[in-house]
């Protein structure tokens, strides 16, 4: 069994590459079509590119639409559609990308030799594309040219604040600018005046398969696809769940057409401070510091548990709370990442959402799906739904409700065994777990994976799992899994 919260409440008073790397300008595959792109929104985009001779694709028969470009890359498909500019021959002994960078720089083009594409984001391109038209600008007057140009539409809005400067461009849509100056008949000029360097980037500090906090809901589908579901979360926002791989296992959280919630717990994310999977707590402590150990939300004060400091500790980092599961039998290594907006976080004026079959329903399929991830992480078979036992499931997290109990056998002496006998449930081999408290099932399926006998029934040899969760009684959330092998 699993019984604790989070926080206690204290109410107080307070006033493209183009190609890889190496040598890309040798391959010219010339495809008219790429095996990745059928379908895609800018497919008629990158077919004018191969027709024109801008972009030839990688060798495997595929152009990335979804990748972000990177400068060499974005220099290679702009003077591609603009040929009547002469590069020089590849230099001898260089990169293959020298010579366009020699160009920009003989045309006085802000560049900013990132090859890596580590700091190249569309904020730089916008800089790179108002210098070809002769106009050294300042990064957000070198925007504002480019939308008034009908360059480019903008991001979430056809200005500078909607323009997602910091954001990176993907191969796609840097294919579609280029496209876009080519149909208004510009041409590549040599910019005037002095290079007005770009503000210092700021690299997003957790993404998440390519996706980060702010991100467009567009950018998510097209970076992942369409969700296997659309779960509620106890914040209000929607969880797209992706569990078609659960190797590749990720929630992201939309609310009013952006990202504000991430969660994985597989090695499918990055940080900017190199904290990752399997990371141990003292490098998470190094690079984080201390976590925190309330939250202030208006006027009361959510305390947050010792336990829970330990298990799941919580920081607040670029206007994200980050909360960092760590592994207890794992050598406290890092196991699983949750980021939520600060603003979101600080909306949600309880430790629960507000109860409704739709968050039941999402809690109960979150935790199957939790668990699943987690098995083949370990190289265990996934475990199939079955309807009958989660409504056993879902009757003793309800007993436990409403007979203010927390245990595995109830108050009438029925176990799990008498339980599954009463619902005509024949079984060679089954187990549960009970949970009850935590304000969603992340924090649940956490906490199990951190208690020994739960650990040991998630990562067991069961066949099949149902979950049953209930919503009431003294600590407001009660989850069940009920594991078991047919007869």
């Amino acid at each position: 069994m699993d019984k604790c919260k989070r926080f206690a409440i204290v109410r107080i008073t307070l006033l493209m590459m183009l190609f890889t790397l190496f040598s890309p300008i040798t391959v010219h595959t010339m495809m008219s079509k790429f095996s990745d792109v059928e379908g895609h929104w800018a497919s008629g985009t990158i077919a004018w590119a191969v027709e024109n001779n801008v972009v030839s694709g990688f060798p495997d028969g595929t152009f990335r639409p979804n990748d972000p470009v990177t400068e060499p890359e974005f220099l290679v498909m702009l003077l591609g559609a603009f040929p009547e500019i002469t590069l020089s021959e590849g230099l001898q002994n260089k990169p293959w990308y020298e010579r366009y960078y020699l160009l920009a720089e003989e045309y006085n083009w802000p560049i900013l030799h990132d090859t890596k594409g580590s700091l190249f984001n569309r904020g730089h391109v916008a800089h790179l594309l108002a210098a070809t038209q002769g106009n050294n600008l300042s990064l957000n007057d070198a925007v504002q040219y480019v939308l008034d140009a009908g360059i480019a539409n903008g991001k979430t809005s056809a200005t500078v604040s909607g323009f997602g400067i910091q954001d990176k461009l993907k191969r796609s849509e840097a294919l579609t600018l280029i496209k876009n100056m080519y149909d208004l008949g510009l041409v590549l000029v040599e910019a005037q005046g002095k290079i007005i360097p770009a503000p210092p980037v700021s690299i997003a500090s957790f993404t998440v398969r390519g996706i980060s906090i702010g991100d467009s809901k567009q950018e998510v589908i097209d970076q992942l696809g369409l969700p296997a579901r659309y779960d509620l979360s106890e914040y209000g926002f929607d969880w797209y769940i992706y569990n078609q791989d659960y190797a590749k296992y990720v929630q992201v959280g939309v609310q009013d057409g952006l990202v504000v919630g991430l969660y994985s717990n597989v090695d499918n994310w990055t940080t900017e401070s190199g904290v990752r999977m399997g990371s141990p707590a003292s490098v998470v402590k190094e690079k984080y510091g201390e976590e925190l150990t309330f939250i202030l939300k208006g006027y009361t004060k959510f305390l947050i548990n010792v336990e829970q400091q330990d298990e799941s500790p919580l920081y607040l980092i670029d206007g994200n709370y980050v909360t960092v599961f760590l592994d207890k039998h794992n050598n406290d290594s890092v196991a699983a990442i949750q980021i939520i907006d600060e603003k979101m976080e600080l909306s949600l004026l309880d430790f629960h959402g507000v109860p409704s079959d739709k968050l039941r329903i999402s809690f109960e399929r979150q935790v199957f799906d939790l668990a699943n991830s987690v098995r083949v992480r370990f190289g265990k078979k996934a475990f199939v739904w079955n309807d009958q036992i989660a409504a056993t499931a879902r009757k003793h997290s309800k007993d436990m409700a409403d007979n203010d109990f927390f245990a595995h056998t109830n108050l009438s002496g029925q176990s799990l065994s008498d339980r599954l006998e009463e619902d005509g449930i024949k079984y060679l081999t089954a187990g549960e777990n009970i949970a009850a408290g935590q304000s969603s099932a992340v924090f649940a399926h956490e906490g199990w994976m951190n208690s020994k006998g739960h650990r040991v029934n998630i990562l067991g040899d069961f066949q099949r799992l149902g979950v049953g969760v209930h919503f009431g009684g003294s600590n407001e959330t009660y989850y069940t899994q009920n594991f078991y092998t047919p007869y």
